[in-house]
């Protein structure tokens, strides 16, 4: 199996990787211990809005990561710190999906190829 490769699926697939980034952006933003390791309370925002309208998903998902562990390292319950770094590194793993900006940006493109005779 290939590394990282942008694979944008669609349908029931797609739709799950939607609401598994919408789980992960609401338990990010109603979380007040991930906005108290953020050293502003507007990074937990960005963070939630991008995984919400999925722009650079992966990127957004490793900070999400980082977030949830200095949240972890300041005295955040373990168990919820570690149901959030499972859940965005399950986005992390998974991507985006077909129903996100990523796909509009990097993905889903159809190549026409000539004969030439």
């Amino acid at each position: 199996m290939p590394g990282i490769v942008a694979n944008f699926p669609n349908g029931r697939v797609g739709a799950g990787l939607l609401m598994l980034r919408l789980s992960g952006a609401f338990s990010i933003l109603i979380t007040p211990e991930l906005a108290a390791a953020a050293a502003r309370p507007w990074v937990t925002t960005l963070l939630a809005i991008g995984l919400i309208l999925g722009f650079w998903t992966r990127a957004v998902a490793l900070l999400g990561i980082g977030v949830a562990l200095v949240a972890l390292l300041k005295g955040a319950l373990p168990v919820t710190a570690g149901a959030q770094i499972l859940e965005i590194a399950a986005i992390l793993a998974l991507g985006p999906g077909a129903y996100s900006s990523d796909c509009l940006m990097f993905g889903r493109r159809t190549v026409v190829l000539q004969r030439h005779d």
